[in-house]
């Protein structure tokens, strides 16, 4: 009996022993294996310059791709291939109907130029009016025809005798005219204005 017991304990005491030492191999292993895990996970710096030029490449494919697209787009509507798919635009044609130009007359204007020290000059100018067939009306009322004589003789007592000689002084005087009868016959406007006479004394 006594023998028996014996070997029941060395074996409880080899089978504690066994899981310990089992127990504590596993358990450096474990350590060893996590500490591997560790370093693995850390990229190498090649990894990273890999990483980095699949990205840049992926981007310029995209970019390429977009590039063909956009080119080959341009290139067909250029050689008419969309508008044999999709037809041509409609294009809208607006007619204005504005009239052919014509001339009237205007009263013969005479009045004084500016004084400007003793001797007093005047001019008389006979004047056609150049406007659009559907405005010559505005030019035969007899409200504007006053209105525009008026304002004509205004600006040119505002005159002095060198004012309206020589050639920059008619073409001038020219610019002044069509401005005061624009004014006087708005929203009308006259194309331009002639000099049948034009006499500075």
């Amino acid at each position: 009996m006594a023998d028996k017991t014996d070997e029941i304990e060395d074996d409880d005491e080899e089978y504690e022993d066994d899981e310990e030492l089992e127990d504590g191999e596993e358990w450096e292993d474990d350590d060893e294996e996590w500490e591997d895990d560790d370093e693995d996970d850390e990229p190498s710096e090649e990894d990273l310059k890999a990483a980095k030029k699949k990205k840049t490449l992926k981007i310029a494919a995209i970019v390429g791709v977009l590039v063909l697209l956009l080119g080959g787009g341009f290139t067909a509507h250029m050689m008419g291939a969309t508008e044999a798919i999709f037809g041509k635009p409609a294009i809208t044609e607006v007619t204005l109907e504005i009239g052919k130009p014509v001339i009237q007359a205007l009263p013969e204007i005479r009045t004084d130029l500016k004084k400007i020290g003793r001797r007093n000059h005047f001019i008389k100018l006979n004047l056609i009016v150049q406007v659009n067939e559907n405005d010559l009306h505005v030019l035969q009322d007899e409200t504007k025809l006053a209105l525009i004589v008026d304002n004509i003789k205004t600006q040119l007592r505002d005159l002095e005798y060198k004012d309206v000689i020589g050639k920059e002084g008619s073409e001038r005087l020219r610019f002044e005219l069509l401005n005061v009868i624009n004014f006087a016959i708005a929203p009308v406007k006259a194309h331009t204005v002639l000099f049948k006479d034009l006499i500075i004394q």
